[in-house]
């Protein structure tokens, strides 16, 4: 089945109120455009239409980015920056987005991913497996190794 054409003023039209539905940086918005099979040139005058008119704004979407990351998905800021870094943001502005955060707001949250992996019994000294699931998890989750032995309670 063959996809529909768009015309460029149809196109522009779809990405402006894709772009006005949620925060999406460049990266984004030049893969839906190529989902609708937008060619190059028509591809970059409509981003730079997009740009121009502050429907897409790279520093407003990594704000938002790392806001939500930390917020809904207890994310560190080692995760963030590598997936911001996946969606071509410049590293000025991932630098900029990630001095956003609060920090005692980014403590409170690690220190309740901590608190959820301990044991139920807080007087238990903690094992060596526990500790290792620990690590794993919050290295995964984005945290350095520096940020995870502070909020690990020492017995």
């Amino acid at each position: 089945m063959k996809k529909k054409e768009w015309s460029a003023a149809e196109l522009k039209s779809k990405m402006e109120a894709y772009c006005a539905g949620a925060e999406h940086c460049e990266t984004e918005a030049r893969m839906r455009l190529r989902q609708w099979n937008c060619d190059s040139q028509t591809e970059d005058e409509i981003i730079d239409h997009l740009i121009d008119e502050n429907f897409i704004s790279d520093e407003r979407y990594a704000n938002a980015f790392v806001h939500d990351k930390l917020l809904y998905q207890g994310w560190g800021r080692v995760k963030i920056a590598y997936m911001l870094r996946g969606k071509k943001i410049a590293f000025d502005i991932i630098q900029s987005a990630l001095q956003t955060i609060d920090e005692e707001e980014y403590s409170r949250i690690l220190n309740h991913l901590v608190s959820q992996r301990l044991p139920q019994n807080q007087l238990a000294p903690i094992d060596k497996s526990t500790l290792d699931s620990i690590y794993r998890f919050l290295t995964q989750r984005g945290f350095t190794l520096e940020e995870i032995k502070s909020a690990i309670p020492t017995s």
